[in-house]
């Protein structure tokens, strides 16, 4: 949904204001057969945020700092006004939409048959070498691995162009974001061995969304991973509607308000918001539990709602993990 079209029904910009973001939107929107070849994107971008809220092209606005914590992200009448709202759709104009795509659609891509056979033993037996911490230490980063598993999947597998494909990153390209997300793969790609016990009050276990521009998180899995064994689970649908506007401007200006809910965790004002249950049945939606069979990579955009699954016994679920999040949202 555009974002002339949503704050429209809010009633809370005037209606020049509204035709001046229409017209410059409308100039962003689209696949990129159908907009002008040498557009400046950010330009439009910024003259928008200038025109509704003030700020200039060095404002912390199009950064990739999601925390309430801060002018202008926690000003209640900018939010009102549906700054968080701004944030969520112009980064994702950042570059030309991208047609029918099942990532841009649902956000979610799983890849089966991922390694060659005879390096799906290997680390799958390598992975269990490793200790069981579910965040990256100095001890399990990949790029350390000496392995011949975990090396292949570092050197030579299709792992890094496959990521780097999902944000728009193409390895025979040079650009900052290319440089970033290249810097991010090789420091933030490490062994995750998840111990997955039955009510242990996890919070991620409760639906959440990172941050509020798309950022990858992608998981390898050598073995197996069934129902039981507490699969990812995923929300598969575009957080740009209308339901899920509405929720994430409700949300924006409780917490700008400090009124929001705190059964949500600590986690909901720095900019991971919790989406219960109820609020998800109320939206017509399921979590797509991410069972899959062994040798599969799959890759979310954690900018949608997902968290971890929940087990009918103890279990220990390993994987080659990584996120990448880039540090300039709305830059092309």
């Amino acid at each position: 949904m555009k974002f002339y079209e949503y704050i429209k029904k809010h009633k809370v910009i005037n209606e020049e204001d509204l035709a001046f973001v229409k017209e410059r939107e409308d100039d962003l929107y689209g696949d990129q057969d159908s907009r002008p070849h040498n557009l400046d994107r950010f330009k439009l971008i910024q003259e928008v945020g200038h025109k509704l809220y003030g700020i200039d092209k060095n404002s912390i606005v199009y950064s990739a700092h999601k925390s309430f914590d801060r002018l202008p992200l926690n000003n209640p009448d900018m939010n009102k006004r549906g700054l968080h709202i701004f944030r969520m759709i112009f980064s994702r104009y950042r570059v030309p939409k991208v047609q029918d795509t099942i990532f841009d659609n649902s956000g979610l891509v799983i890849v089966n048959d991922f390694l060659k056979d005879e390096f799906v033993k290997l680390v799958s037996n390598e992975l269990t070498s490793y200790p069981l911490v579910t965040y990256k230490t100095p001890d399990n980063l990949l790029i350390d691995a000496h392995t011949p598993g975990l090396k292949h999947m570092l050197l030579d597998s299709p792992l890094k162009d496959t990521i780097l494909s999902y944000i728009r990153c193409k390895p025979s390209q040079s650009s900052y974001h290319i440089d970033d997300a290249s810097a991010k793969f090789r420091r933030n790609t490490f062994v995750q061995r998840v111990l997955n016990k039955k009510d242990d009050n996890d919070e991620q276990k409760i639906m959440h969304s990172d941050i509020f521009f798309p950022a990858i998180k992608f998981w390898y899995f050598p073995d197996e991973v069934k129902d039981e064994y507490g699969p990812f689970n995923f929300l598969e649908a575009d957080v740009t509607t209308e339901p899920f506007l509405d929720y994430f401007y409700e949300q924006s200006c409780a917490i700008a308000n400090d009124s929001w809910d705190r059964k949500r965790d600590r986690s909901h004002p720095e900019g991971s918001m919790r989406l219960f249950d109820d609020e998800i049945e109320a939206m017509g939606l399921e979590r797509t539990s991410v069972s899959v069979p062994a040798n599969t990579l799959v890759v979310a955009n954690v900018g949608n709602f997902h968290a971890r699954g929940d087990v009918t016994k103890e279990w220990t679920r390993n994987s080659v993990h990584g996120s990448i999040r880039i540090e300039r949202p709305f830059m092309p």
